[in-house]
């Protein structure tokens, strides 16, 4: 039997050449899908199904909003073992000032370079590449394996939103956002706050008959900085990186001469397992109670940020080391690439949370490596398509095969 099965895994490792994966990706960098296309993931989105179509995957586009569809492939098992989905993103942030051409990739140095190469294009074309791998191979399926690609996962997750209420429903996912090939079953949740400080107009020469919101906004920063960061950086998780709060936007006044009657400070807010929503409010609103305390005129408001999510609030993801599917990874990345698996806990937020918490699926976060996501300069590990595909191919034949 495992003679049959190491048989079986070598054939879908032919099955698809690197080169061939390589190519893909290249594919799927040269399609813009990011926010300010007027399309939006469309054109990508129609381009993979019609891909997976022409290689005989059971795909379907399926709408979600105007002009954007998620894409959801099926290999069929007998119906009689676990179900496994890989889920990725289509879209992409936009390439902003790029120091590369964002939709021309080019591989050099073991580099594959372009906007959307690690996030997460290059997850993407390999968890493509495995349905075909396992198709090829004529693999024998006992619970379905899916491929879901998604919309709106750089902003409001509307795609795995989509997936979790109108399904497929999988026993247990892979999302393939970049780990480096570590294993990751756990990250923090992900809140936008803003707060909305109020104060009275007045001309800039009679300044003192006017309340400066903007005066308020500056107390309060400084009321993070000195008391509020202090106590969340001492704060540790026994499953993710500790919490974090950064405000990453100030907008104030009208012009120099007018007191500013309004400004909005927006945050970052990452929590942790052990932390909940209820506890990063009220830790925002005792700020605003000293601080009235100390200027019976000082007004605020806090308010969550609506463009950074649809309806389901961004928790945590955690499914234990223990599981059925880290531990099926884990013996997967050793058998791809000869060394034992890192387990990790990823640095950012993802859809992952979605499957788990909302969904009631177990998943966990594996995917290539390569650096720049989002920033000037992107590229992917052109090894790691392959080594990814090998994992995730490895690992729905353990689960599902």
């Amino acid at each position: 039997m495992k003679v049959e099965r190491t048989d079986t895994f070598n054939n879908v490792k032919r099955a698809v050449p690197r080169s061939e994966i390589e190519s893909l990706v290249k594919d799927l960098v040269r399609i813009p899908s990011h926010s300010q296309v007027p399309t939006r993931e469309k054109e990508i989105a129609e381009f993979l199904h019609e891909f997976l179509t022409d290689e005989g995957i059971d795909s379907k586009l399926r709408k979600v909003e105007k002009d954007r569809y998620n894409v959801i492939a099926t290999l069929r098992g007998s119906g009689s073992g676990s179900s496994l989905m890989l889920n990725g993103h289509l879209d992409t942030v936009p390439p902003y000032d790029m120091d590369i051409p964002p939709f021309t990739p080019k591989v050099q140095g073991g580099k594959l370079y372009g906007r959307g190469a690690l996030d997460m294009k290059g997850g993407l074309g390999a968890m493509a590449a495995t349905m075909l791998a396992l198709d090829r191979a004529k693999v024998d399926l006992k619970g379905n394996v899916y491929l879901t690609a998604v919309v709106g996962e750089e902003e409001r997750s509307e795609g795995t939103e989509d997936i979790v209420i109108r399904g497929p429903k999988a026993d247990m996912a892979i999302v393939g956002e970049p780990t480096d090939l570590e294993i990751q079953p756990s990250h923090r949740g992900l809140e936008w706050l803003e707060v909305h400080f109020y104060g009275k107009a007045a001309h800039g020469g009679q300044a003192a008959q006017g309340v400066n919101a903007i005066s308020m906004a500056a107390k309060f920063v400084n009321l993070l900085d000195t008391e509020l960061l202090p106590r969340i950086r001492e704060r540790k998780s026994a499953h993710t990186d500790p919490p974090t709060l950064n405000v990453g936007l100030i907008q104030g006044g009208q012009q120099p001469s007018s007191v500013a009657d309004h400004c909005v400070v927006k945050m970052d807010r990452r929590w942790t397992p052990e932390e909940d929503l209820q506890q990063v409010f009220k830790e925002i609103y005792k700020l605003f109670d000293e601080l009235k305390r100390d200027d019976p005129r000082f007004k605020a408001e806090l308010k969550r940020d609506s463009t950074n999510m649809k309806t389901m609030t961004h928790v945590p993801n955690v499914v234990p080391v223990k599981h059925r599917l880290v531990k099926s990874l884990r013996e997967s990345v050793k058998t791809v690439t000869g060394k034992p698996a890192k387990l990790t806990s990823f640095w950012g937020w993802t859809d992952a949370a979605l499957l788990t918490h909302f969904g009631k699926t177990p998943t966990v976060i594996f995917g290539p490596g390569g650096k720049g996501a989002h920033s000037r300069i992107e590229y992917v590990l052109v090894d790691d398509l392959q080594k990814c595909m090998h994992v995730y191919a490895k690992t729905a034949m353990d689960i599902s095969g």
